[in-house]
């Protein structure tokens, strides 16, 4: 792999971009297990599913007045709320590494998150992870070196136009 053509501070803030990303999922899905597991509001019936009992005028204020206990159960979670943050460092570092190097080049990166949260996900919150998932891990793994591979290629090409 060519990662050695890329400058150091690009290569940081692709880490913490991809680092802060997973590290924000892994942050929200142990939020939502928590209020599964304390509160049961979003595990069973969609809030929808009780207002059958309801006179049709009411129905649509019933759903209202659901929703919004819901997302105030989310939102007042602090790991919900973490992963929230660390979504908007990781966009903040996105968003550096977008102003130095091509969208086309940076966003493969991305797949390193996906084997990353994979990982942690398996280890951190018991998630099984199939065999076929791997495979298409490896899969995708596979495709981004070619893609950063042919940045070097890319660069040449440039430099030999000028």
């Amino acid at each position: 792999m060519h990662l050695i053509k890329f400058k150091p501070q690009v290569l940081l803030n692709i880490l913490i971009s991809i680092l802060t990303g997973v590290f924000a999922q892994l942050s929200m899905k142990y939020g939502m297990i928590n209020i599964k597991n304390a509160a049961g509001s979003l595990s069973g019936k969609s809030p929808a599913s009780s207002l059958s009992a309801q006179p049709l005028k009411y129905k649509k204020y019933v759903l209202i007045i659901k929703t919004v206990k819901i997302l105030t159960v989310i939102f007042m979670n602090k790991f919900v709320i973490a992963g929230i943050i660390l979504y908007l460092i990781s966009m903040f570092f996105w968003i550096k590494t977008l102003s130095k190097i091509d969208l086309s080049v940076a966003y493969p990166f991305v797949s390193i998150g996906i084997l990353l949260t994979v990982i942690l996900a398996a280890i951190t919150l018991d998630e099984p992870v199939p065999l076929m998932r791997w495979v298409g891990i490896f899969i995708t793994l596979c495709g981004v070196y070619v893609i950063v591979s042919s940045h070097e290629d890319v660069e040449n090409h440039k430099n030999e136009e000028k």
